[in-house]
C-alpha cells in the first residue's frame, strides 16, 4: 500500500521529505511545490515518531500557516490528537506566545498581560511625544520617526545604541531623543509595538539561558518558510533556537528576494551553509506552473545576476506560446492594447477575466490601465492597493474641483473643509449645518453670512473666511485657465503636497498619485469647458467602477504584491528604463539585481501566456518622457520570445544596449557601466559615443507632439530640446518622432 505522505512527490521533493534531522536548505524555484514539500516533511516527521509539539514551523502570513495546518491534518488523518498539533504560525504570533510565558524573566518593566500597540496607537503616541519635546510637527514627521525606529528594532539596535550607530544629522539626533522616550511610554502602558515582539523575544532568550533552554528543548525541529525574506532579528531568533540541535529546515528562493525595503536580508539564505556547515542542500527545479517558453525567459533573465544560488527551472509542461514583447506608442495605447486583448480572451472563451492579471512596477501605473478597462466595462479589482480614482488624495482634489464648479455641493464641502487640516471641528460644522438648513443655502454659500454667526469665535470665523476667499479665487482661475493650471493652483495654494509629505514611502506614493493626476487633467485642457468636461469624465469612470460585482474580474496589482500568486494570463506593462528597472537602480549593482529578481517574479506568475509592453513615450507625473526599452528585454531568450514593434525594425533593444566584446557578454558590460565615472555612464548605457547622433547642438527640430524646438545639449542618443511653450524636454533621438527643420 502506498504511503500518502510520499504520493505525488517528485524525486527531489521526496528526498527533502525523507531527511529527518540536521540542517537542511531547500532551494525552491518558482512554482516548484514549495508548500507541498514543507507540509509533507512535517507529516513525515510526525509519522516517524517525532512528537508533534516538538515541531515549530514559522512563516510570514497567517494564510500560509493555516494552509500548512490544513494540509498536515489531511495527510495524517486522525492519527494526531488535536491537543498535540505542531506549532505553526507567523514569526510575530510565535513570539507573542513566548513572551506571554516568559517576558517577566527579562525584568524590562513589561508584564505578561501586555497589550500590543497597533500602527494607529504608535502614531498617536509619537505625535504626542513630538509635541511634548517642542519639535515642529511640520518638519519632523511622526511616521518617518517611527519608520527609523522600526528599522533599528529589526536590526536589534536598542535606544541606547541608536545614537552612536546612526549617521549624525538633525533628524537622527531627534530620533535618538525620541526613541528612548517612546520605549518608556510603551512601558508605562505595559505595551509592545509590532517590532518589539521580535526584539524583546531575542533579548529575552539572550538574557536567560534557562528560558532559552526551555524553548530549545520544546522545539526539537524547526522549519522556516520564505527564509530569504527574514531580517536580522528573525535570523537571530532562528539561530538561538536551532544552534544546538541543528534540526533546522529552511526553504526559500534567493531569486525571489524582493523585499529589501522592508529590511529583508537575502544573504541569510546565501550564508546558510556557512552558518551550518553540515547542511544538506536540495534544489527544487521542476516547475509545475508555467510553460517551457515562459520558464526559459525567466531563467535567461535571472541568469544575468551574479549573486545567488544557481538554479535552472524546467518543466514537463508543453512549450506553449512564446513570451510576447510589444512596443506601444504611449501609456494610453498600452492600456487600450491590454484591455482589447482581455476582451478578446474573454469573448473567444480562451480565458475568464479572473484568469488574467496585470502586474506593474508602481501603483501610479494603474491609472491608464483602469481608464481603459472602465471604458470597455471590463470588471477589475486592485489587490494590495486602491483604485486610482478612489484613492483618498485623488478624491480630495476632485472634491475641490467639484466645489469650485458647483458651490452647492455639500458633500465635497464636508470632505475638504479640513483637507489640509484647518481645525474645523464637529461643533463648528454643526453650526454651519444649522444656518444652512434655516436659510436654505449650501454650506459654502452660508459662509457669506459668517459674521452673523454669534456661536462661532472670531478665530474660527477668520479660518472660514479664508477658505471662502480661497475657493472664490479658484473659481476665477477656472474661468480663464485650463484644468491643469487650475489643479496646480489648488495644490499650491492649499499646500496639499506638503500636507501629504510625511516622510514615509506611503506619503511619497500619495504624492506620486497626485502628480499622476496631472496626466489625466492635461487631456481636458483643450476642451471647450475643461472643468465641466473633466468632472463629467471622472463621474463616468466612477459609475463604471461599480458595473460588475467582481465575480469574474481582472486582477491589477504591483509585482511586489503578486509574489506567491499565479495566473494563466499575465500582462506586464511599463518595461522601460527609469520605471523597470527603476531610475534608482540604474547605477547600483545591488539594486539592479533586486530589480532583476523582481522581473523574474513577474514572469513566473504566468502559467500559459505572458505579454510585456513598453512605450515609446509615457506621460508620467504630468510630464511626457521618451525612454529606452528596459535593459531586461535584451536579457530574454530570443528563441522563446516574439517581439512586436509599431513599425518594421522600429524595436531593437540592442540599439540601446550593445553587447560588449568582453568575456561574459552583457553581464560584463553592465558591470563596466556600474563602475564607470558618472560622466561616462550615459554613454555606456546607450551604447553610443558622445555626439554620435545625426543631430548637433543648435539644430532646429520638429516634434510630433511638442512642435518646434532647439537642441541645447546632446548626451549619446539623448537630446535636451527647448520647445516653444513646452519647456526643456529630454528625448531619445532614435525613437522620438522628430525631424530637422530646414
Amino acid at each position: 500500500m502506498s504511503n500518502p505522505i510520499f504520493d505525488g512527490l517528485n524525486s527531489k521533493q521526496k528526498e527533502a521529505v525523507e531527511i529527518l534531522s540536521g540542517p537542511l536548505l531547500i532551494l525552491a524555484g518558482a512554482g516548484s511545490g514549495k508548500t507541498k514539500c514543507l507540509t509533507h516533511r512535517i507529516a513525515n516527521l510526525i509519522s516517524s515518531g517525532v512528537k508533534a509539539n516538538q515541531i515549530l514551523a514559522v512563516t510570514f502570513t497567517n494564510k500560509a500557516a493555516n494552509e500548512m495546518k490544513t494540509r498536515v491534518e489531511k495527510l495524517l488523518g486522525k492519527t494526531v490528537a488535536s491537543s498535540a498539533q505542531p506549532s505553526m504560525g507567523t514569526f510575530h504570533a510565535t513570539c507573542v506566545r513566548m513572551l506571554r510565558e516568559d517576558i517577566e524573566s527579562l525584568d524590562c518593566g513589561i508584564s505578561r498581560n501586555f497589550v500590543i500597540f497597533d500602527t494607529s496607537d504608535s502614531q498617536g503616541l509619537m505625535k504626542m511625544l513630538i509635541s511634548e519635546l517642542g519639535y515642529d510637527s511640520k518638519e519632523l514627521k511622526y511616521k518617518a520617526v517611527l519608520s527609523h525606529i522600526s528599522a533599528a528594532k529589526s536590526q536589534l539596535i536598542t535606544p541606547e545604541e541608536y545614537g552612536s550607530s546612526a549617521e549624525q544629522n538633525r533628524f537622527t539626533r531627534a530620533v535618538a531623543e525620541l526613541y528612548p522616550l517612546y520605549q518608556k511610554r510603551l512601558r508605562d502602558h505595559n505595551a509592545l509595538d509590532f517590532d518589539d515582539l521580535l526584539q524583546k523575544t531575542v533579548e529575552m532568550l539572550e538574557a536567560s539561558s534557562k528560558v532559552l533552554d526551555k524553548y530549545k528543548k520544546r522545539w526539537q525541529h524547526l522549519l522556516v518558510d520564505e527564509y530569504q525574506d527574514t531580517n536580522f532579528a528573525q535570523y537571530r531568533l532562528v539561530r538561538l533556537l536551532a544552534d544546538d540541535h541543528q534540526n533546522l529546515c529552511v526553504i526559500g528562493d534567493d531569486h525571489q528576494s524582493i523585499y529589501s525595503f522592508r529590511g529583508a536580508d537575502y544573504t541569510n539564505i546565501l550564508n546558510f551553509e556557512k552558518d551550518f556547515p553540515a547542511t544538506k542542500v536540495i534544489k527544487l527545479e521542476q516547475n509545475y506552473r508555467s510553460t517551457g517558453n515562459i520558464l526559459n525567459n525567466a531563467n535567461s533573465l535571472i541568469g544575468f545576476n551574479e549573486t545567488g544560488h544557481h538554479k535552472n527551472l524546467w518543466t514537463e509542461n508543453e512549450e506553449g506560446e512564446k513570451l510576447v514583447v510589444r512596443e506601444v506608442g504611449n501609456e494610453k495605447d498600452e492600456g487600450n492594447l491590454i484591455a482589447e486583448q482581455l476582451q478578446e480572451l474573454k469573448n473567444s472563451g480562451e480565458a475568464r477575466y479572473s484568469d488574467c492579471a496585470v502586474l506593474y512596477r508602481m501603483n501610479a501605473q494603474s491609472r491608464a490601465l483602469e481608464e481603459a478597462m472602465m471604458r470597455r466595462q471590463i470588471p477589475y479589482q486592485i489587490v494590495g492597493g486602491t483604485r486610482f480614482f478612489d484613492r483618498r488624495e485623488i478624491k480630495d482634489l476632485v472634491a475641490y474641483l467639484r466645489l469650485i464648479f458647483n458651490p452647492r455641493d455639500d458633500i465635497s464641502f464636508l470632505r475638504i473643509i479640513n483637507v489640509p487640516a484647518r481645525k474645523i471641528g464637529p461643533a463648528t460644522i454643526e453650526v454651519l449645518k444649522s444656518y444652512s438648513n434655516n436659510y436654505t443655502m449650501s454650506l459654502f454659500e452660508i459662509l457669506e453670512t459668517i459674521d452673523d454667526m454669534t456661536e462661532l469665535s472670531e478665530p474660527k470665523k477668520e479660518v472660514l473666511k479664508n477658505f471662502r476667499s480661497q475657493i472664490n479665487g479658484f473659481q476665477k482661475i477656472a474661468q480663464k485657465e485650463p484644468i491643469s493650471i487650475l489643479l496646480d493652483r489648488v495644490i499650491e495654494k492649499t499646500e496639499f503636497l506638503k500636507w501629504l509629505d510625511d516622510g514615509t514611502a506611503e506619503g511619497e506614493a500619495r504624492i506620486q498619485n497626485v502628480q499622476e493626476l496631472f496626466s489625466v487633467a492635461a487631456r481636458y485642457d483643450s476642451a471647450e469647458e475643461p472643468l465641466a468636461t473633466f468632472l463629467e469624465g471622472v463621474a463616468l469612470i466612477s459609475d463604471l467602477d461599480n458595473y460588475d460585482d467582481h465575480s469574474d474580474s481582472v486582477t491589477l496589482m504591483t509585482i511586489h504584491a503578486s509574489k506567491g500568486l499565479e495566473f494563466p494570463v499575465v500582462f506586464l506593462p511599463g518595461w522601460e528604463d527609469g520605471i523597470f528597472p527603476s531610475s534608482n537602480a540604474q547605477f547600483s549593482g545591488e539594486q539592479l539585481e533586486e530589480e532583476r529578481r523582481l522581473g523574474y517574479v513577474a514572469i513566473t506568475r504566468s502559467e500559459k501566456r505572458c505579454t510585456i509592453t513598453h512605450a515609446r513615450s509615457r506621460m508620467f507625473f504630468g510630464r511626457t518622457n521618451f525612454s529606452a526599452p528596459s535593459q531586461f528585454l535584451e536579457e530574454m531568450d530570443e528563441q522563446c520570445t516574439e517581439r512586436v514593434a509599431l513599425e518594421a525594425d522600429s524595436f531593437s533593444p540592442k540599439r540601446f544596449y550593445q553587447r560588449r566584446k568582453f568575456d561574459g557578454g552583457l553581464k560584463k558590460a553592465t558591470d563596466s557601466i556600474l563602475h564607470a565615472p558618472p560622466s561616462t555612464r550615459q554613454e555606456a548605457v546607450f551604447g553610443v559615443a558622445e555626439n554620435t547622433t545625426e543631430f548637433a547642438i543648435g539644430y532646429r527640430i520638429s516634434h510630433a507632439d511638442f512642435g518646434e524646438g532647439t537642441i541645447i545639449q546632446i548626451s549619446g542618443d539623448v537630446l535636451s530640446v527647448a520647445f516653444s511653450g513646452q519647456g526643456i524636454k529630454k528625448i531619445v533621438a532614435s525613437v522620438a518622432p522628430i525631424e530637422v527643420v530646414e
